[in-house]
């Protein structure tokens, strides 16, 4: 029988802790493997206490203006977190 408070990763199958809003956010070691199309890794954050979305290239800091990111080839939206920090679940558009 299956933990309804979990979720199976969609990258990975790794348990994944279930919030309604979020039903397909990665786990956390898929996402510390999100990178660009060009294979260079990110890194993603809220700009202020009070929210916003960021992202840069992991190596070089250079702004990355989009919320796409490919985990293990999956087209992923990387965005912020309704109560903070920053959520990844597939993207289908």
């Amino acid at each position: 029988m299956t933990n309804p408070s979990f979720h199976a990763c969609p990258i990975c199958s790794a348990p994944v802790q279930h919030q309604e809003r979020y039903p397909q956010a990665v786990c956390h070691a898929c996402y510390e493997k999100a990178c660009d199309a060009q294979g260079q890794q990110l890194s993603f954050f809220n700009v202020s206490m009070s929210g916003g979305f960021g992202a840069v290239i992991a190596d070089t800091q250079e702004d990355y203006p989009s919320h796409l990111c490919y985990i293990e080839g999956v087209t992923c939206w990387a965005d912020e977190a309704r109560f903070g920090g920053i959520v990844m679940q597939p993207h289908s558009g």
